[in-house]
């Protein structure tokens, strides 16, 4: 499903809502409907299930404040893009330098000093130093 708005959805037990701003809501019985065929949103008999979901969606999120996000961060994304492939390109991929020789045990090494220094969570104590 795309839609130039945010979309949420809450899976519940036995239920599953989806809730647009430009699209009527969705309500499906996913014990009874696992193919998700049959919307009960508008069913009268569901009104109180669907009422519920949709304050529970109205209280968790804020769909104007999401899709102001969103489109802002296209927008930064763009200008980025439009910067990065104007001119000659440069990647600026995280590269990070590393001495080879010095990321595993060697035998010049000792195995405490570097079992020490990159175990995560650190030993309590530990400096790394022989």
């Amino acid at each position: 499903m795309r839609s130039p708005h945010a979309i949420f959805m809450i899976r519940r037990g036995r239920w599953k809502y989806v809730q647009c701003d430009i699209d009527p809501p969705m309500l499906f019985d996913m014990d009874a409907d696992p193919e998700e065929l049959q919307n009960l949103a508008a069913n009268p008999s569901y009104a109180e299930v669907e009422a519920a979901f949709a304050a529970e969606v109205r209280e968790r999120w804020d769909s104007a404040q999401t899709r102001a996000d969103v489109l802002a961060s296209q927008r930064m994304r763009r200008a980025v893009h439009a910067g990065m492939s104007a001119g000659r390109r440069v990647d600026w991929d995280y590269q990070p330098r590393r001495e080879a020789s010095e990321e595993y045990v060697r035998n010049h090494m000792d195995w405490t000093v570097a079992a020490a220094t990159t175990r995560f969570p650190p030993i309590a104590g530990a400096t790394g130093r022989s």
